[in-house]
């Protein structure tokens, strides 16, 4: 089997597993949509303005401590100083890790740097111990003058032929991941609020229930437009 055949192959694989989990969105490596929290806000205008409302989105996830080497050692990551490795404490099962993620039109002229910089984020009205943030691309599909997210843009096969990358579209979406660490104790053994405060002085609001673990999110008719 030559090379175009043996690309051509693991590539029907992965779609076929795709539409074979099609109950799930695969989010990245170590995350599908099972973890989302539930999005209790409607999409600000003045956000929407801000990054392009063709492209503007926003989401948040629950990381499991299984997950977390996954989520850091994806081949999309890529951090704001592209001579440095992306760098996540070691994990801490002892701590709770929420994902935010938001994406932009990365063809507007936004300091995105600062921008990520003053977000506020707290876990039921407690501030976050640690953060990291950096930049991750997804492909997307168009329907009308809406933009969504598809699949991460690169996708590594499994061992042994995890030299072999596939790309999976032609453009990328950009987006901003920022991972915040909290105490045990700042979660709660029921229902749960994520709040995000944003440069614009807009509150976006997430929640998500625990029952001595993480309950999984079921609603999957999810909206990533800002129309």
């Amino acid at each position: 089997m030559n090379p175009y055949q043996l690309l051509l192959k693991k590539f029907v694989i992965i779609l076929l597993f795709t539409l074979h989990a099609c109950a799930l969105t695969l989010i990245s490596p170590g995350l599908n949509s099972h973890y989302r929290l539930d999005n209790i806000t409607n999409i600000k205008f003045e956000e929407a303005a801000f990054y392009g409302s063709k492209h503007y989105n926003h989401s948040a996830f629950y990381i499991e401590s299984a997950n977390l080497k996954l989520i850091a050692n994806d081949i999309n990551n890529s951090t704001f100083n592209k001579e440095e490795k992306l760098e996540i404490k070691p994990f801490d099962p002892n701590k709770i890790h929420i994902m935010y993620e938001y994406c932009y039109d990365k063809e507007k002229e936004i300091n995105i740097t600062e921008d990520i910089k003053n977000h506020h984020f707290q876990l039921n009205d407690i501030s976050y111990e640690s953060r990291t943030s950096y930049f991750y691309p997804y492909s997307y599909y168009k329907r009308g003058s809406i933009i969504s997210k598809k699949y991460p843009f690169y996708m590594n096969d499994d061992y042994p032929y995890n030299k072999v990358i596939l790309k999976t579209g032609t453009d990328f979406l950009m987006c901003i991941r920022t991972i915040l660490v909290f105490k045990k104790d700042d979660q709660k053994n029921d229902k749960n609020e994520f709040e995000i405060l944003t440069p614009r002085n807009s509150h976006i609001s997430y929640s998500y229930e625990y029952n001595n673990q993480f309950v999984f999110y079921k609603n999957e008719g999810m909206d990533f437009s800002a129309k």
